[in-house]
């Protein structure tokens, strides 16, 4: 079975935080935990990293509770018919920048991402965002999840 592992990627080295059995689990579990610990920024990493230096003891036993573990686990189970595999979770952000050729312009985030999301969600040429599960979107499924968006939108104005 392959382990991930939660990392603090704000220290060098990065610091070990917490393993678990999926991709997904980790990235809420990374997501859940820079919500309750601003200022810190956390990664994921393939592997368990139980050998590595570790985070402070206040950040890995936050890791741990059972409201954390409950809010990810019940976020799994919301996600289960779309994401069955436990894959990664992406936010595409679509952007209108109002004129010429190349007017609309997209972005794909982590969900853990938390400052690149923020960032994204309040540009005011934001227009619209989706969610894709997987690797990293490539520019081919990025169009075409633009084309898509902005059909449903000819549809519903």
């Amino acid at each position: 079975m392959t382990h991930f592992s939660v990392i603090q990627i704000n220290m060098h080295p990065a610091r070990f935080v917490a393993a678990t059995a999926s991709a997904r689990s980790t990235q809420i579990l990374a997501r859940l935990l820079g919500e309750s610990c601003p200022g810190n920024r956390f990664g994921i990493r393939e592997g368990a990293d139980f050998a590595g230096p570790r985070s402070n003891d206040f950040i890995r036993d936050g890791a741990r509770t059972f409201e954390v573990l409950r809010q990810a686990a019940d976020e799994l189970m919301a996600e289960a018919d779309e994401n069955p595999a436990q894959l990664l979770k992406w936010h595409v952000y679509f952007h209108d920048a109002g004129h010429g050729r190349h007017r609309f312009t997209m972005n794909a985030y982590l969900d853990h991402d938390l400052p690149a999301r923020a960032r994204c969600e309040s540009d005011p040429q934001l227009i619209g965002r989706a969610v894709h599960y997987g690797d990293g979107p490539n520019l081919e499924t990025l169009s075409l999840m633009l084309d898509g968006f902005l059909i449903r939108r000819e549809d519903v104005a």
